[in-house]
């Protein structure tokens, strides 16, 4: 199963309830630097122990080595974070020693943490397989779109450490929350800001996404449908666009997706579906006046079969989904309907 990281990553996730549209949008792009969000609270102090200790007894710098683990990262150890963090400080002993500092590493974690060194040495093993994974790669994963690049990213953490991947990157997992949490915030504002101008509501949209994502990431987005989608969401945008002559509508619509970024060739193509989309709704309120209109004079054998009649003349093939539909009490020309989404 993927993790809640990942999902967030690789789908961009519309959410619809009470207060309106939410999109809940993924991650700025991977820093694909390697560890530098793990740096230790003090990286120069370990590179000062072995410029001390250079030429001397190797057991005396394993043991002030331990003395500077147990006093930086003694209290979190037992955190795959933390943990984490002990990369740079083995890469730093391997720059001054690179023959013997992975032994002299090794030692001094099993004399600071003895009874967590098998769990540590694993995990910084695997952080050894995950930048090699990342030297191998980085042309191509630069060359990505952003949300490619986060995606194949994750899912190699997630192939390398499994779960303990969410923990290792939790600051950026929180980063990614808090980006979330703050768009979701500002749609739920303007889903409800009827006073506004459509205009301006996509303006505020697309800024919003701007300002958290960047311009790269938030193009990605348009082209995905993704903003298109939770701009039509909006009761704000629904209500105007409803209040508008279908002509009226539709041109406003294709004006809206431009101001967004979409391309002529996209417009087009998506106001074609939008005139299907709507022809099946004016073909289902048909249906459903007749249908009520049956259900007041009928009942019984009778109007089951004069009903399976309507929706045959509605329908066609179709008719047989539209009855499972209404025997499971939903009845799809009923919901609300979204100009632009639906």
């Amino acid at each position: 199963m993927k993790s809640k990281m990942l999902f967030a990553i690789i789908s961009v996730s519309l959410v619809v309830g009470a207060a309106g549209a939410y999109l809940a949008l993924p991650q700025s792009p991977v820093n694909l630097s390697g560890l530098a969000e793990h740096q230790g609270p003090d990286p120069g102090a370990s590179a000062a122990i072995i410029a001390k200790q250079e030429n001397q007894d190797p057991s005396r710098l394993i043991m002030e080595l331990a003395v500077h683990y147990l006093e930086h990262y003694g209290e979190t150890i037992s955190e795959p974070a933390t943990q984490a963090r002990l990369y740079n400080e083995r890469r730093a002993l391997l720059e001054r020693y690179p023959s013997s500092g992975h032994e002299l590493f090794e030692d001094a974690i099993t004399t600071a943490f003895p009874e967590l060194a098998g769990q540590i040495l694993t995990l910084i093993a695997n952080l050894d397989r995950y930048h090699d994974w990342l030297d191998n790669h980085e042309l191509r994963l630069q060359s990505l779109p952003a949300l490619e690049r986060s995606a194949e990213v994750w899912q190699q953490r997630e192939a390398i450490f499994g779960t303990l991947a969410s923990e290792i990157w939790a600051e950026e997992q929180n980063a990614v929350e808090e980006q979330s949490e703050a768009f979701q915030q500002e749609l739920a504002r303007l889903d409800q800001a009827e006073e506004l101008q459509l205009t301006e509501l996509t303006y505020q949209l697309q800024s919003t996404a701007d300002e958290l994502y960047g311009n790269d990431l938030t193009r990605q987005f348009v082209g995905s449908g993704a903003m298109g989608h939770a701009l039509f969401s909006m009761n704000s945008v629904q209500s105007q666009l409803a209040s508008m002559p279908a002509d009226q509508r539709q041109q406003t619509i294709d004006a809206l997706r431009r101001q967004l970024g979409y391309s002529s060739d996209a417009i087009e193509r998506l106001a074609e579906q939008d005139q299907a989309r709507e022809e099946k709704w004016q073909n289902g309120r048909a249906y459903t006046e007749e249908r009520e209109a049956l259900r007041q004079r009928l009942s019984g054998e009778a109007l089951d079969a004069a009903l399976s009649n309507l929706r045959e003349e509605h329908f066609g093939i179709a008719a047989p989904t539209i009855a499972k539909e209404e025997e499971q009490g939903f009845y799809r020309f009923e919901r609300p309907r979204q100009y632009g989404v639906n």
